[in-house]
C-alpha cells in the first residue's frame, strides 16, 4: 500500500505557526554566553573549557559538562 502524503495546505499551516522569537547571536554574543556558563557550571573559564574538554579532559557523562558544550558552536574558534 502507497504511504500517503499530508496535504500541502497543512505544512503552510505548521510553517506559519512557528515561533517568532528566536534570537540570532554573533560570534562574540556566543563566546560570551559560553564564558558566563562555563564560570556558572564548572568554575572555569569559556576558553579554558574549550581547551579541556577538545582535550578530552572533562567527564563527558556529568551533565554540567555536557550543558556547556552545547553552546560550543555558538563560540568563536
Amino acid at each position: 500500500m502507497a504511504q500517503q502524503l499530508a496535504p500541502k495546505r497543512e505544512t503552510h499551516r505548521t510553517a506559519r505557526m512557528a515561533p517568532s522569537n528566536i534570537k540570532y547571536i554573533s560570534r562574540r554574543e556566543g563566546s560570551a554566553l559560553l564564558d558566563r556558563q562555563a564560570r556558572k557550571y564548572l568554575n572555569m573559564s569559556g576558553d579554558e573549557f574549550r581547551r579541556q574538554y577538545r582535550a578530552g579532559m572533562l567527564d563527558a557523562e556529568d551533565s554540567r559538562v555536557i550543558r556547556v558544550s552545547f553552546l560550543l558552536p555558538l563560540a568563536k574558534d
